[in-house]
């Protein structure tokens, strides 16, 4: 019973958004032509919560805020997991990062940032924050866009690498584009050991109107850490509202 009245309120809730979400981007057309700066609202669904190789949670919502202006952005991000989980509540997670996107040539452009992680809820035995510094770089070589990143967690002394391979399939009949994705990354503490994790996954964005779009995606993902078990194939399902 618990798992249909879930799904009946995720459902209710999606529903109520894409309307709401609809009308703002009626209402805010011609707002979108003039304006400076870019705010994107995401509202996603994930079926497992996956962060570089390890499942955090199971039945998650995810919703996040970005404005952008220029090649500067900030935003706030936050997964608040659906279940009842004996984590320690670590999957409760609330986001924050800045980031600058210069553009190094046509086709090249650099990602420079930092993101505050901090879990409102987390147990006295874990500390309920962290401090991540990254920097990167995408491609954009015709339909396939490359990228490549390395990040550095300040309090957990931990330096990730990651290279990441996306392909958009277009579907002309369909209006829309089967976007594939693969991932690859090395997680290295500077005490304890290292691991490695890879994912694929296909994506299908459905374009509502010029500031509104649904997306569904399916992706798997391991690692390589003795005795852990594996994410697995884990789907999401969201709506992505512009302006």
């Amino acid at each position: 019973m618990k798992t249909q009245t879930m799904k009946k309120t995720i459902a209710l809730c999606a529903t109520l958004l894409v309307g709401s979400a609809s009308l703002l981007a009626e209402n805010t057309a011609s707002a979108v032509k003039e304006s400076p700066y870019a705010v994107t609202v995401d509202f996603p669904y994930v079926s497992k919560y996956v962060f570089r190789g390890i499942q955090v949670a199971r039945d998650s919502i995810q919703p996040s805020v970005e404005i952008a202006a220029g090649d500067v952005y900030a935003g706030v991000w936050n997964n608040t997991p659906l279940r009842n989980e004996h984590d320690d509540n670590i999957s409760k997670e609330l986001d924050f990062y800045l980031g600058y996107t210069p553009k190094l040539t046509e086709n090249l452009k650099a990602d420079i940032g930092l993101t505050y992680y901090w879990y409102p809820s987390v147990s006295k035995s874990y500390s309920d924050h962290s401090f991540e510094v990254f920097a990167g770089v995408n491609w954009t070589l015709g339909n396939f866009t490359p990228s490549l990143y390395v990040y550095r967690d300040l309090n957990l002394d931990t330096t990730t690498g990651q290279a990441a391979l996306g392909y958009s399939i277009p579907l002309k009949s369909w209006g829309t584009s089967l976007d594939l994705n693969a991932t690859v990354g090395i997680v290295s503490p500077d005490h304890g050991s290292a691991y490695d994790y890879y994912s694929v996954g296909a994506t299908v964005p459905v374009k509502l109107s010029d500031a509104v779009k649904l997306s569904f995606g399916l992706n798997y993902t391991v690692n390589d850490i003795a005795g852990a078990k594996d994410p697995g194939l884990w789907g999401t399902a969201g709506v992505t509202v512009s302006f």
